[in-house]
């Protein structure tokens, strides 16, 4: 299962505009795009930002770029954060951005992570077999892609986005055979309608067997 450990490459903190009008303020001030790694959510975020005027922060690049992890683990190739320096980080980027909107990329959430009003998170989903596809394709261990797959197929960061705001703020969009306009438009009609988690959830374990699953991939 993914712990505390940084996500997927992608930008530092950056201004992401775009000319024509700004949907900026039929939306909340902080959008946290969470999700298992490999989903799609760099692609869903990046346009996320540009929409809506907000300033873009991947979260893996800002824990790399300030070393705010305790080391590097090299069987699954990944950081492990350091949540306390993290917390601490993001305190002063909020404060610091206090009075913009911002787009936050992530592939969990925790404790590290300071809650703020106005704060909502999308949990992008992605077909587990898809997504095991996906990340082979990008040459990582097998374990890791293991793990990342059942964390997809027992809607981990699902539960992780309700646990940390609750259903009214979250919302969530099955990525499978959808492009990145498909899911930017979905985001933001969504997100405008307010309505939160509609308490439908694509139901993986319906559809795999996780032990077959996982002969396939491991």
């Amino acid at each position: 299962m993914p712990d505390s450990r940084s996500g997927d490459p992608g930008s530092k903190a950056s201004r992401a505009d775009s000319p024509g009008r700004s949907t900026r303020t039929t939306l909340q001030n902080i959008i946290l795009v969470t999700g298992t790694p490999g989903v799609g959510k760099t692609a869903l975020a990046e346009r996320l930002a540009r929409k809506t005027q907000s300033d873009y922060l991947n979260l893996g690049e800002h824990v790399r770029t300030r070393e705010l992890y305790r080391r590097f683990d090299r069987s699954t190739r990944s950081y492990i954060i350091d949540e306390r320096r993290l917390h601490e980080s993001l305190v002063q980027f909020l404060r610091a951005n206090v009075r913009r909107s911002l787009v936050i990329e992530t592939h969990w959430l925790g404790r590290f992570m300071p809650k703020r009003p106005g704060m909502i998170a999308v949990v992008v989903r992605l077909d587990p077999v898809i997504l095991a596809k996906r990340l082979l394709t990008r040459k990582w261990p097998r374990r890791k892609v293991w793990e990342n797959v059942e964390a997809e197929l027992i809607d981990l960061s699902l539960y992780e986005s309700l646990k940390f705001l609750g259903t009214k703020r979250v919302y969530q969009i099955d990525a499978t055979r959808k492009t990145a306009l498909e899911l930017t438009q979905e985001a933001l009609r969504l997100i405008s309608s307010g309505r939160g988690w509609d308490e439908e959830t694509p139901n993986w374990l319906e559809r795999y067997d996780p032990i077959q699953l996982s002969r396939k991939v491991l």
